[in-house]
């Protein structure tokens, strides 16, 4: 009761059932709309704000009633599934759309079943309709690895490469033989969409209202007296740039922050680079900072 009515929901999930996939996107759409309704008390936003409030509980109220030999602690497809590949689609509730906490524990045990019973050479195969590796959905894995601070990203985002064209591009399936495409479009969008938001969230990226500044660069991108950068990259808080260049006992990284009269600011901005001091602070005010190892 509360769920969106059953349909055929995005194509790699399976035949029509109420899926949770359209279920938080469509929550995730009620919360952008009350944000938007705030800035303008005459556009329905107490009555938005309720319909946010019904929705997420009828939404997690049915999760939390799906018995525990289909769950297995995670979040099924849909109510009415066991756990399968199709629970690639409740993911989202973290990536992209960061309705769960980071550490969420469902969403933990919903990736481990995943990585456990639904990769093939070291990325994800969906084995429905698709029949072949998917990039887009093992790289959204990763972000989900990469949000909770989990090292495994780095296997999927080298896994994603070396299965790339020498255009460096992805089919919307990968044979799970010949590398080559098996399904969908050949030069998939989505997948090039999702490989250009995966290196962007290594050097910036947004965790609720907090902005998260290099957490997830690769170690042996870092090279002495030699400078890696990325951007500029929009956020909610203007254009921002990183720069870091390491040093025999430090880095150093800059910030170049185009505001773009933006009035908004996040309410923490942590530097956290793998393998040196974790740095933080309140605002934009400091743009270079002396990062020492750990």
């Amino acid at each position: 009761a509360g769920l969106f009515p059953a349909g055929f929901s995005a194509e790699h999930l399976g035949p029509n059932d109420y899926y949770y996939w359209d279920d938080f996107w469509g929550l995730a759409g009620l919360m952008a709309a009350e944000k938007i309704a705030a800035k303008n008390p005459v556009r329905r936003r107490e009555e938005i704000a309720s319909e946010v409030k019904d929705f997420e509980a009828a939404i997690f109220k049915s999760i939390a009633e799906i018995p525990k030999n289909r769950s297995q602690g995670g979040i099924p497809a849909t109510p009415y599934r066991r756990m399968d590949a199709g629970a690639i689609g409740s993911m989202v509730a973290d990536y992209p759309l960061q309705l769960t906490d980071a550490m969420d524990e469902r969403i933990g045990h919903t990736m481990e079943f995943l990585i456990r019973h639904c990769f093939y050479r070291g990325a994800f195969f969906q084995d429905m309709i698709h029949s072949g590796i998917n990039i887009y959905l093992t790289l959204a894995i990763a972000q989900t690895l990469l949000r909770r601070q989990d090292g495994r990203y780095r296997e999927l985002i080298q896994k994603a490469a070396d299965l790339a064209s020498s255009t460096g591009q992805w089919p919307e399936a990968v044979h799970p033989l010949t590398d080559g495409g098996c399904m969908g479009d050949g030069q998939h969008g989505w997948a090039a969409a999702e490989w250009v938001m995966m290196i962007r969230n290594l050097f910036v990226r947004e965790e609720g209202d907090k902005l998260i500044l290099g957490s997830g660069i690769f170690s042996e991108w870092l090279k002495p007296e030699q400078t890696l950068g990325f951007g500029p990259t929009p956020t909610p808080y203007g254009a921002i740039s990183v720069k870091i260049t390491v040093h025999e006992a430090n880095a150093r990284l800059e910030i170049d922050i185009d505001r773009q009269k933006k009035n908004i600011a996040p309410a923490e901005i942590i530097i956290a680079v793998p393998g040196y001091q974790q740095v933080s602070m309140p605002d934009f005010s400091q743009k270079t900072f002396t990062l020492e190892h750990v």
